[in-house]
């Protein structure tokens, strides 16, 4: 039932309450963005209560209930995956538990599984007839949160399509590099090809001439592919720069068009970790996903040449590889 449960990770600090809502939402089927469940929360830069998300849940259609609860009341509650209070300063969501282990799926470290005792040190915050307990809201789907109108569709809009408008006005500088990548991949191909020639034919009718014109081949051929990186960089460091520097620019137009308030709720560290993040995206968008792509070129162009020698070499090889 578990297997597979949802995780999502929270953008910034004070997010694991809407966060963990939106986990537990997810889990039923329903895809909400942060910032509605931001919203409904009243999230503030000291993050929002337990009461605030019980109200953000009840307006997507949960019957939500907070309570005092033991470990073993909350082994045998049907009503998981439920949102508890951690570490005094935190909200995670509990979806599996028994009586040695408990499994967690954190907005800030992804999905865990704690011990008992782990786990009780970081939940428990009072006793009750000397019984640990700890803070949990206990939610359940109703009747309306199916029939409520969830935002995937706003979601998707996000997705990997959004940041290829970055390197669509690149498209002649991204076949520039492609091309040199395909030949960079063929001249290196032709190398053992040479050496081969050197052995069988140069050496072995101890042709010095063919040798030297060999060698001389493999050096043009050196020099060939080096020129060709060299360009190839410069072609790329181009790129990334005009890249980068587009998506600052409209992150900091995007950011001057916010509200007040925006700046009210938002830690000045948060919004120093987004301008960090577009070096990120930046670096995906052209030395990552280059590099995949170069690797995958490399390795089709090799493969068939293993192919064209040897069955069980080539199989070796890609044992090797994987």
């Amino acid at each position: 039932m578990f297997k597979n449960f949802p995780n999502i990770k929270q953008l910034d600090s004070m997010d694991c309450g809407p966060t963990a809502l939106r986990i537990v939402a997810k889990y039923y089927g329903k895809t909400y963005t942060l910032q509605t469940l931001r919203e409904k929360a009243f999230a503030t830069r000291e993050g929002v209560s337990l009461l605030s998300i019980s109200n953000a849940a009840e307006q997507l259609g949960f019957r939500t209930r907070g309570v005092k609860i033991s470990y073993d009341s909350l082994k045998l509650s049907s009503q998981l995956p439920c949102i508890v209070h951690w570490n005094q300063n935190h909200f995670v969501v509990v979806y599996k538990i028994n009586d040695k282990f408990v499994w967690v799926s954190d907005p800030a470290h992804g999905l865990m599984k704690y011990s008992k005792d782990d786990f009780m040190k970081r939940w428990a915050s009072d006793k009750l007839d000397d019984i640990p307990v700890g803070v949990a809201l206990l939610l359940e789907p109703s009747p309306d949160f199916y029939k409520i109108d969830d935002e995937k569709n706003k979601v998707d809009k996000t997705s990997f399509k959004f940041l290829l408008q970055y390197i669509k006005p690149y498209k002649k500088l991204i076949i520039q590099l492609i091309i040199g990548m395909i030949a960079g991949s063929l001249i290196q191909l032709i190398f053992p090809f040479l050496a081969q020639a050197i052995v069988d034919v140069g050496i072995n009718k101890k042709d010095v001439n063919f040798i030297v014109i060999i060698l001389i081949a493999q050096l043009s051929l050196f020099f060939g592919r080096a020129s060709i990186e060299f360009i190839r960089s410069w072609i790329l460091l181009h790129l990334s720069t005009r890249i980068n520097i587009s998506i600052i620019s409209d992150f900091l137009i995007k950011l001057m068009k916010l509200p007040i308030k925006f700046f009210d709720v938002k830690m000045t560290g948060d919004l120093l970790q987004r301008i960090n993040d577009h070096h990120r995206i930046e670096s995906f968008l052209t030395n990552s996903t280059l590099s995949i792509l170069f690797s995958a070129v490399n390795f089709v162009i090799f493969s068939i040449v293993m192919i064209i020698y040897s069955v069980k070499i080539f199989l070796v090889f890609l044992i090797g590889s994987i």
